[in-house]
């Protein structure tokens, strides 16, 4: 990874305005990601900008970026950006592994694939994975905080951008998940048969039946 000039963000501001370069823009102060030139570049606030260098005929798919927070997908790999590391990070994909949704809050990213759940630790700058059953599917992505939730067909697994592991907790026989609602320091999970909550500092699901 190459450090680029301070100035270059103002070209890249200018080259963005004129031509149509593919940038995602958080709120006013946030990081900022951009793609030119075979790169990916994340502009930090009051800082210089760091790119990422893509390999031979790897493409960019989607950019989001949100707080201190940036993320890049590619036909090949994830790409998080921690800007209080001031660095990107990358996870591998698995050839023909499909990505589906993505979830970026301000100190986290939580995405899946048919494959994983993948979750970014901006504080660390560090990517863990959780691994699908067989016919395990995911259907819902949550999250507004410290702490995002992935639903799936078998349970319901919780990422912290304190505690940085994927904490499960799984379906009993016939319960059904009815409703998700956040906080900026929880998740709450309610199904047929009890409530689940997963605070951001823990590194376990409460339940209340």
């Amino acid at each position: 990874m190459a450090l680029v000039a301070y100035p270059l963000l103002y070209v890249l501001v200018s080259l963005f305005l004129s031509s149509g370069m593919a940038v995602a823009q958080g709120h006013r102060g946030d990081v900022t990601v951009a793609v030119m030139n075979e790169k990916v570049i994340a502009l930090p606030a009051g800082g210089s900008g760091m790119e990422e260098s893509l390999g031979l005929n790897e493409t960019v798919i989607v950019t989001e970026a949100r707080g201190q927070t940036a993320f890049a997908q590619t036909s090949n790999r994830l790409l998080g950006f921690s800007s209080e590391l001031r660095r990107w990070t990358d996870v591998q994909l698995d050839s023909g592994e499909q990505v589906g949704r993505h979830h970026v809050l301000p100190r986290l990213i939580l995405a899946q694939s048919d494959r994983r759940i993948y979750g970014f630790q901006e504080g660390r700058g560090h990517w863990t994975t959780e691994p699908l059953g067989i016919r395990e599917t995911v259907k819902q992505l949550h999250g507004r905080g410290h702490v995002a939730v992935a639903i799936t067909s078998e349970r319901a697994m919780a990422f912290s951008s304190y505690t940085g592991g994927i904490f499960s907790i799984p379906w009993s026989p016939d319960e059904k998940m009815l409703s998700v609602e956040d906080s900026h320091d929880a998740c709450m999970v309610r199904t047929t048969t009890r409530l689940l909550v997963f605070r951001s500092q823990s590194t376990e699901w409460m339940e209340v039946k």
